[in-house]
C-alpha cells in the first residue's frame, strides 16, 4: 500500500513538474552569428529608450505623412505586428513581420525600424541578452 502511495505521489510530482515547463529559457538560433542563444524567459525585456509612447511618437516622425496620418494607438481596424531580434547591444538584426495589412505598409513600417535608434536590451541576471521585441501599430485604413 505504501509503495503503491509512494508511486502515485511521485508520478504526480513529476507530472506537475513537466506541465510547470510551458517555454524554454532561451533557445539556440541555427543561423548562428551575433545571436547564437536567444532569450525567451527574461528578468526585463527589450525596451524604446525613455518608452512606448516616444516609440509612437518617432513613427509619427518618421512614416511618411500619407502613412502617419493613419496611425491611431487604439483603433485596431488594420494592425501590423513586428517581431524584432534585438542582440545584446540594443541593436535590431532582424525584423519579420507577423501580421500584415499590405505589403505597401509592410515596407513602409520595416523601412521606419530600420531607423530606430539602438533599443534597451532584454537583461536575465543583469547581463544584457539576445531577446525579441515586438512592435504592434494601428491603422485607420
Amino acid at each position: 500500500m505504501k509503495k503503491t502511495f509512494l508511486a502515485l505521489a511521485c508520478g504526480l510530482l513529476l507530472a506537475g513538474s513537466v506541465s510547470a515547463q510551458k517555454a524554454p529559457a532561451f533557445y539556440v538560433s541555427n543561423k548562428g552569428g551575433v545571436c547564437d542563444t536567444v532569450y525567451n524567459k527574461l528578468d526585463v525585456p527589450p525596451t524604446y529608450p525613455d518608452g512606448m509612447n516616444e516609440m509612437y511618437y518617432f513613427f509619427n516622425r518618421t512614416l511618411e505623412a500619407k502613412y502617419a496620418n493613419q496611425l491611431h494607438p487604439n483603433i485596431t481596424n488594420k494592425r501590423i505586428i513586428v517581431k524584432l531580434l534585438v542582440n545584446d547591444e540594443g541593436k535590431v538584426i532582424e525584423k519579420k513581420v507577423l501580421v500584415s495589412i499590405s505589403k505597401e505598409y509592410d515596407d513602409v513600417v520595416l523601412k521606419a525600424i530600420d531607423k530606430f535608434p539602438l533599443l534597451v536590451p532584454g537583461k536575465v541576471k543583469d547581463r544584457n541578452v539576445c531577446s525579441n521585441f515586438i512592435v504592434a501599430l494601428n491603422f485607420l485604413k
